[in-house]
């Protein structure tokens, strides 16, 4: 067996100063032995200088990674051993390549990069195989698609820019009954439908759950109108005499301004029942009453000495905040939650814009109510409806 590896050893000699690479020593001895489980290994050039063999991972002279090679030993074997003399390939425009195959057609010698196997140029993509009969092609073609294609339309139609931006009056001077709209820019008046009564009706709301509410005079009940069709509800009976202005409470409920007795009440909205919370402690005369959420509490009107008020909802007592510049007969009065405006109506059929502030009163312009001009009640929608929004 010595004699037989000597005569490789020779031939391979004289073919690697031929074809060595910058990477590589022209004086290496490339040594092949058999490894110790009696199969044929290979050793790059660098195995018995002491350099790493990067495709047999080596280090120093002894390798212990029986996959990629074996540590060079003279041992003798009985077996034959059968050397596959390698193949040289001369190449001036890449690098020199010196590939041995001795049986294992997974183990070579490389110049290039040594997890990519046998390159020519670039490492990162590999090169052409020359081992022999055995040509293992690994083409690794990971496709990675990411497309994200995320398109967020936003298409926000507002085609109520102005939903609930307008304000509800039952006008009582015509017959019969008639609901009216009511534009805040303008003031003018459009009527929308009639109610199946010629009743007074001097108080109308919405509450927060958005129904229209008014205290039928005539009855002295508390009503659901419909805007839409001015379809009548009766609730109940207020249990009072005079309830000249209704207004939606913090929560879900009603209160009421009572004018026979200056009283102020809460309106149970299930059966229509007033039931008192406190002295006014003012003499009313004409009034209207309406919640603010800004205030927190209810604005009120005195048609007697045209004063803004602010009503206390806890204890009843009305508390006087600025003087009006405006003489008031009838009075109807709205807080407006969307604009946050104070809007009013008298006897002149205007709609007004009372500022809280100072007590001016402005005329924003005549409604047009028909039968006779006098307003006395108002109504904000908390949110629009549509058949008021688009009549």
């Amino acid at each position: 067996m010595g004699a037989a590896v000597a005569l490789a050893i020779a031939a391979c000699g004289d073919n690697t100063n031929e074809g060595s690479s910058a990477g590589e020593s022209n004086t290496s001895t490339e040594t092949e032995t058999e490894s110790t489980n009696g199969a044929p290994t290979s050793q790059g050039p660098n195995a018995t200088s002491g350099v790493t063999d990067p495709g047999a991972s080596m280090t120093g002279t002894s390798a212990t990674d029986a996959t990629a090679g074996t540590t060079a030993s003279t041992e003798s074997s009985a077996t034959e051993l059968t050397v596959t003399e390698a193949t040289v390939t001369d190449s001036s425009s890449t690098n020199d390549t010196l590939e041995e195959t001795t049986g294992d057609p997974t183990i070579g010698a490389t110049t290039g990069d040594p997890t990519i196997g046998e390159t020519t140029g670039d490492p990162t993509t590999g090169g052409e195989s020359t081992s022999g009969t055995d040509t293992d092609t690994d083409t690794d073609t990971d496709t990675d698609t990411d497309t994200d294609t995320d398109t967020d339309t936003d298409t926000d139609t507002d085609t109520g820019n102005n939903e609930g931006l307008w304000l509800l009056t039952v006008h009582d001077l015509t017959t019969p009954t008639t609901l009216w709209r009511i534009d805040i820019e303008t003031g003018e008046g459009l009527q929308l439908c009639e109610l199946n009564v010629s009743h007074n009706f001097n108080t109308s709301t919405f509450s927060r759950e958005n129904i229209l509410y008014g205290a039928n005079a005539s009855t002295k009940d508390l009503e659901i109108i419909d805007p839409c069709t001015c379809e009548r509800t009766v609730v109940g009976p207020t249990g009072v005499q005079q309830l000249p202005g209704i207004t939606a409470d913090q929560l879900f409920g009603l209160y009421g301004l009572e004018t026979s007795q200056d009283i102020f009440v809460d309106i149970n909205t299930d059966n229509g029942m007033a039931t008192f919370i406190g002295n006014l402690g003012v003499n009313w005369g004409t009034g209207g009453l309406t919640w603010s959420d800004v205030l927190n509490d209810t604005y009120a009107i005195n048609g007697t000495d045209d004063k803004l008020y602010v009503i206390d909802h806890v204890t009843g007592m009305a508390n006087e905040l600025v003087q009006t510049n405006y003489n008031f007969g009838s009075v109807g009065i709205e807080y407006h939650s969307a604009t946050q405006q104070l809007f009013a109506c008298s006897n002149d059929g205007d709609l007004l814009e009372v500022n809280p502030d100072t007590g001016e009163v402005t005329s924003i312009g005549p409604m047009g109510l028909a039968g006779g001009i006098k307003c006395d009640n108002l109504a904000a929608p908390f949110e629009g409806v549509a058949c008021v929004d688009n009549p």
